[in-house]
Order: structure tokens, then sequence, then C-alpha cells
């Protein structure tokens, strides 16, 4: 999605408009969790192809889009982990930065944006580290509540990347690696595990759900909110 002024420019009408009391298009905001990048990216077109179809236009909003990540890839950095607390921190940066410039823009357009990942994925990642949930909680509570939350389907065992892959395209992925090349009681399928029942516990509770195929009907229209 666009960073642009143009962007800038539309957000800053939006809120001209609301200060007027004049009615603003509402998008959906659509939230995509789990613990594998490439996997990450596939669901979140699939996700917006089927959105699109019925949904008008709809877009997605990926991890990283601040470079915060990237940086920390380049030179001596990439021999540094820093610990899940400051990684998690580093994610609600990420996150603040995609909410400004992509989420919040698209959304006050009347857009229907797939956030992937989102929140429950670096909640999950901190929980299953050993942070508390009620202080992960607070740190996200600037963050909108998906109109719709779904997860990916989740392996029961974690799988090691195969040799000569390509750096993790994912925040778990980026976090496990770097946690187990420079930490060395850093057990990462044991936090995966843990990770993997954070998500299980949620679907248990329908406060998310496996993504399908197929679209839910409560998605499969237009709201006419």
């Amino acid at each position: 999605m666009s960073k642009s002024a143009k962007r800038k420019g539309k957000v800053e009408e939006e809120e001209k408009k609301r200060a007027k009391g004049k009615a603003v298009a509402k998008g959906r905001l659509i939230a995509l969790d789990g613990t594998k990048g490439h996997e990450l990216e596939q669901g979140a077109e699939h996700l917006v192809h089927l959105l699109s179809r019925t949904n008008g236009e709809a877009g997605w909003s990926q991890w990283d889009a601040s470079n915060t990540f990237y940086e920390l890839r380049l030179g001596k950095s990439k021999h540094h982990a820093p610990p899940p607390r400051t990684l998690v921190l580093l994610y609600a940066s990420d996150l603040l930065f995609r909410l400004r410039w992509e989420i919040r823009p698209a959304l006050a357009e009347g857009h229907t944006v797939v956030a992937a990942p989102y929140l429950e994925t670096a909640i999950g990642f901190g929980v299953a580290s050993g942070l508390s949930l009620d202080w992960l909680q607070g740190l996200f509570s600037f963050a909108p509540k998906a109109d719709a939350s779904f997860r990916l389907k989740e392996s029961k065992k974690f799988k090691e990347k195969a040799k000569g892959n390509k750096s993790p395209s994912g925040f778990v992925e980026f976090c496990f690696n770097r946690l187990a090349a420079n930490h060395p009681n850093w057990d990462t399928p044991e936090v995966y595990t843990a990770m993997r029942d954070y998500l299980d516990t949620l679907e248990e509770k329908e406060e998310i759900r496996r993504l399908g195929k197929k679209l839910p009907k409560s998605l499969s229209k237009v709201s006419s909110r």
C-alpha cells in the first residue's frame, strides 16, 4: 500500500470530514495470524482475492513496513538478538507505523484490509516466551479490534528451515532464528508448541477461526454499516 503524500492528504481530508460531522466510508479490518511468514503471505493473498470479489477493493498489510527488522538483518546487528520483550516492542512500533500509513487510511476510504500478521501473532509469541498476557494486551491496546480474525493451520511439531532457504520471511521465524543462534538456552520447539497452544485456545473460545478456502457468510457481503 502506498505511503505517499497523496495518501497522507486523504487521511487529513477524512479527519476534516469527521470534524464537520460528515459521513465517512468505513472499511473492514481482517486479521490473519500464524507462525509462518510465507504461508501468511499466501493466506493474505487468498483472503484479498476472496474479499475483492464480494467486498470491493481489498489489500493487505504485512509486518516490517517500517523496515525496523530489515535494519536488524544488516551489518553487525545480524549477530545480535534482542530478548523477546524487546522484539515484541519493536513489533508494536512497526504496527503503529502500519496503522498510521497503511491500515487506517485504507479503512477511512472504505476498503477492506487484511493485516497479516496482526495482534495474536506477537501476543502468542510473547506469551510462549514467558511474557505476561496482561502486559502484552496492554501494550497492544492502541490497535483497533479486527472485524474478523483468522489463523493459519499450524503443524503439530516445529520444522527446521531447510538448508539453502532464504532468510525467514515472517516475524516469528525471524525471532526464532535470531534467538536460537544467539541464546544457548533458547528452545524453539518448546516455544513454538506453546504459541500454537495459545492460538488453539483462542480458536476454542471462538475468538479466532481457522482460515479456509471460502469466506464465512458474515464476510460474504459488503457490510451495511
